[in-house]
């Protein structure tokens, strides 16, 4: 009898577990939805089904070639991000600035630059394809393309 009981309660306890550990993990699934949507949607910038057109960042050899967009937090998420790019560049070096945002501020718009010092090794008139994105969510901000001018 006191097998049964314990046996009873045991399995009681693992299927509270299981529902909590389900709900746990759906909400964790729609706070990553809603942070995603606050990022891109109501704030100016196209939501996920109209992409914005690529920047262009040119420049010569030794120059650094720049673009900007600015992202902004219109839903009520808070917490901070990586900003980050993706890409081969040959021998130019790019970066954004902020490698960080902040959204904890719903009004607040955040300018994002797109630094890209042309290196030497990099060809002329060839254009190379980048991504700005947020690694921690594989969330895609923005493409640009990077072309170095003759000198």
């Amino acid at each position: 009898m006191a097998d049964r009981k314990l046996s009873e309660t045991i399995r009681g306890a693992s299927a509270v577990n299981l529902k909590y550990s389900a709900e746990l993990l759906n909400l964790g699934r729609e706070y990553v939805r809603a942070f995603t949507s606050a990022l891109t949607e109501g704030n100016g910038a196209p939501g996920p089904e109209t992409q914005r057109p690529p920047l262009l960042l040119a420049g010569r050899t030794g120059e650094t070639a720049n673009a900007a967009f600015a992202i902004g937090n219109r839903g009520a998420m808070k917490g901070t991000v990586t900003v980050s790019v993706s890409g081969d560049f040959a021998d130019t070096k790019v970066s954004v600035e902020p490698e960080r945002l902040a959204l904890d501020n719903a009004a607040e718009e955040i300018i994002v630059r797109i630094l890209a010092r042309i290196g030497p090794k990099t060809e002329s008139g060839k254009d190379y394809i980048g991504t700005v994105l947020i690694p921690e969510m594989d969330h895609r901000l923005t493409d640009f393309v990077l072309r170095k001018l003759p000198d």
